[in-house]
């Protein structure tokens, strides 16, 4: 028998791809340690390393799901551990546990890494103190995250002899206002303009610790009373800069008045009642913990690329170590009229060990928008400490608990780096982060706003108007301008900077030492409290360091006629551009090394790039056959809007058609005018298919999807489970039986994102 633990604490167990499941993880510790009581935190890669389980008498578990329903990287040694089939029933008899999953209900797999550690924990004798839970990230984790960790704590007390503190569970309220009756009694303006009073009561909680901290800081930091020009010079980031932003909509003007009815809807700046007249139930504020200090130096902010490399800065996510691939091509690969602009990326690995295989993905380590980290920097009034060397120490005295400098804060920087390439400026705010704005904002009425989009009174407000919004930190600061917190208390709550996947479309065979990904840039206007336009991070990072080399070499050659230039020239300005990737090795999305298994495909727009490298693949084994009689169907099931607008890959689909390498090319348009019985739709050809793909399915062929998850996978799913009623005479119920079972056993395939 295994030595047990100590009964007097618990181990507080992450899985984590993002950090999303490490920061609820710590929030729990937090708030049990109020408690009282004792908790180990290790993440489940420690596994045997810090912790036994099998030695343990009391453990939570929070856990994400990757990939097609897999764990997180860090957790495969764990999972794979308790899968083992030598273990006995009671295995873990001796064990009490709570278990919290995270996922995404658009995925056909929802938190299958959670339930299936669930059913194994309860397999091998371990008993539930408290129910399992499952944070929906398509509604919005904290629905359930908040809740459950409330119950859990409340829990954790009773199984340890705790007596629960009602008055210390992390929350403060926040008493209605008084409204001017001369105002619309449906809404509270948050125009910084207005003097109206707003009276607040006393909190439960701690709520000012950090402003023995760094109040001083904050009158630096901040200005309460910026003139109209500095404001109207604060609204735009410079196009050069890369923000890709403009002025200000009208909507959002400092000086804006109120209409009639504007008043009656609530906005990001405006709520209606009942909320206005609520008695708000806030979280309490997260203690400071950071100290900031200037150096008299002043730091070159090299690129992204050279400063990963020399900070050696850690990312948990990388499977493998850090590449520096060399920028071979750029392409667009769509019509400019298009609806979306889609980029053909070739980058060089020859001189790199990097090790991959069609249907695995590469992660670009990105860095955020340099015209919006500016436009940051300049709204906190830290423009002209921006590129000064500091260091981050611990403020002596803090009340926090355990604190740690971030580890992907290298030791030696500058704030302008910081906030380019280590924190997400981008990801919605969550709660606790509005709740620290809230206590650094000086008008009362903005101030009332942001504390209802940090309350459980105000949760819709806050996933209508911040998480569905995609609102980002900088728009908060930018609407709510009597804002001015110390940057030390961004620098300890805003996230990581997280790299970002994109499946490669090469082969290693094909085309050795060089890798290929196709993207869209991603566009994305400014309304719904978005305070100016903006491009995706990774992708507008992308689009702007090949589009701003190719501006400047086709300046440099006028001789060019409309910006085709030599490949020569071309080539040697790109090879100066190097971006930092890593390997995401898939678990299972791969094709069979059986090259007679049927393969089916299902990739519209950017969802072909994993099966242009499947076919590459194939074509290059294909040529070494000696019996080609082996090769087995391949099926693709291709769509675009236009045909002659985003028709990806157009011309080497049509050579693998015409060379056999596709046994059938399916494609349909769903935007270009056409008779109505043709198809639209990928599950639209899925479906006049059924007659030959059904006893493709039969006899083993393996089923892949790429794409869209909210809809296309949906949609494909349903498809065959139609065509497998439609052919085989089979009910409803049996034919999704036997695509589970096809699920199960890994023949149905996904790659999916939303």
């Amino acid at each position: 028998m295994p030595v047990l633990s100590k009964p007097d604490r618990f181990l507080l167990l992450f899985g984590t791809q993002t950090g999303q499941a490490e920061a609820i993880a710590k929030e729990i510790a937090e708030k049990v340690e109020v408690q009282g009581i004792k908790v180990d935190i290790h993440d489940l890669g420690k596994t045997e390393k810090k912790f036994n389980i099998e030695r343990e008498t009391c453990v939570v578990i929070v856990t994400s799901t990757t990939g097609d329903g897999d764990p997180p990287d860090m957790a495969l040694k764990f999972f794979r551990r308790l899968k083992k089939k030598t273990l006995p029933d009671d295995y873990l008899a001796n064990l009490k546990y709570a278990l919290l999953g995270l996922g995404d209900s658009n995925y056909t797999n929802f938190c299958n890494a959670a339930k299936t550690l669930d059913n194994r924990l309860e397999e091998l004798g371990a008993k539930r103190f408290y129910p399992s839970g499952w944070g929906d990230d398509a509604v919005g984790l904290e629905v359930v995250v908040e809740p459950w960790m409330e119950g859990l704590i409340k829990a954790l007390c009773e199984l340890h002899g705790h007596k629960y503190k009602e008055t210390e569970v992390g929350i403060s309220t926040v008493q209605a206002p008084r409204v001017n009756k001369d105002k619309s009694e449906n809404a509270i303006e948050t125009n910084s303009h207005n003097t109206d009073s707003t009276e607040m009561v006393s909190q439960k909680a701690e709520t000012s610790t950090e402003n023995d901290i760094s109040r001083n800081d904050n009158s630096k930091n901040g200005k309460d009373g910026q003139s109209d020009k500095e404001n109207e010079d604060a609204s735009q980031i410079d196009r050069k800069e890369g923000g890709a932003c403009s002025e200000l909509p009208k909507d959002y003007a400092q000086n804006r008045s109120t209409s009639e009815s504007e008043a009656t809807r609530a906005t990001l700046q405006t709520s209606v009642l009942p909320l206005t007249d609520a008695t708000l139930t806030i979280p309490a504020l997260a203690q400071g913990f950071l100290r900031l200090e200037y150096l008299d130096t002043e730091m070159k902010d090299g690129s992204i690329s050279e400063l990963t490399i020399q900070n050696g800065v850690p990312f948990p996510s990388a499977a493998s170590s850090v590449t520096m691939a060399t920028v071979l091509s750029s392409t667009v690969m769509t019509h400019p009229e298009a609806m979306k602009k889609t980029i053909s990326l070739r980058l060089g690995i020859e001189d790199s060990p990097f090790d991959y295989q069609p249907g695995d993905s590469i992660s670009v380590i990105c860095s955020n928008s340099e015209g919006e980290v500016t436009q940051l920097l300049h709204r906190l009034d830290i423009s002209d400490k921006a590129d000064k060397v500091c260091q981050l120490s611990i403020v002596q005295n803090t009340k926090k608990k355990n604190p740690t400098i971030p580890q992907y804060y290298p030791t030696t920087s500058s704030l302008r780096h910081l906030f380019n390439t280590c924190i997400d400026i981008r990801d919605p705010p969550k709660k606790a982060v509005i709740r620290t704005l809230a206590e650094y904002t000086s008008d009362e009425r903005e101030r009332r706003r942001l504390q209802e989009l940090c309350s459980k009174q105000g949760g819709s407000d806050y996933s209508q108007f911040i998480r569905e919004a995609g609102v980002g930190i900088l728009d908060l600061l930018l609407a709510f301008t009597s804002c001015n917190p110390p940057v030390e208390r961004l620098l300890e709550q805003l996230p990581r900077l997280q790299p970002r996947p994109y499946s490669v479309c090469s082969s290693p065979i094909a085309e050795p030492g060089v890798l290929e990904v196709a993207f869209n840039v991603m566009d994305i206007p400014c309304g719904a409290g978005r305070m100016f336009d903006r491009t995706g991070v990774c992708t507008g990072m992308l689009d702007r360091l090949t589009r701003s080399i190719q501006t400047s070499y086709t300046d440099q050659c006028p001789s060019s006629v409309d910006g085709d230039i030599s490949e020569q020239v071309a080539c040697m300005k790109l090879s100066a551009i190097k971006i930092p990737v890593f390997a995401r090795t898939s678990q299972h999305f791969h094709m069979p090394d059986d090259l007679t298994v049927p393969l089916i495909m299902v990739g519209p727009g950017t969802g072909v790039a994993p099966f242009i490298g499947f076919l590459r693949h194939r074509e290059a084994l294909k040529a070494k056959m000696a019996d080609i009689s082996l090769y087995g169907d391949t099926w693709l099931f291709y769509g675009c809007r236009h045909r002659d607008k985003d028709y990806l890959y157009r011309k080497e689909l049509a050579r693998f058609d015409e060379t056999g390498i596709l046994t059938r090319l399916c494609v349909c348009f769903s935007r270009d005018e056409q008779d109505s019985d043709k198809p639209r739709y990928v599950q639209d050809n899925i479906c006049r298919n059924a007659e030959e793909l059904v006893p493709l399915i039969d006899r083993g062929a393996k089923i892949f999807v790429c794409g869209d998850a909210k809809n296309m996978a949906k949609d494909v799913n349903e498809a065959i489970i139609n065509s497998l009623q439609k052919v085989k005479g089979i009910d409803a119920d049996e034919a999704k039986k036997q695509v589970m079972k096809l699920r199960l056993y890994k023949f149905y395939l996904e790659d999916v994102w939303t």
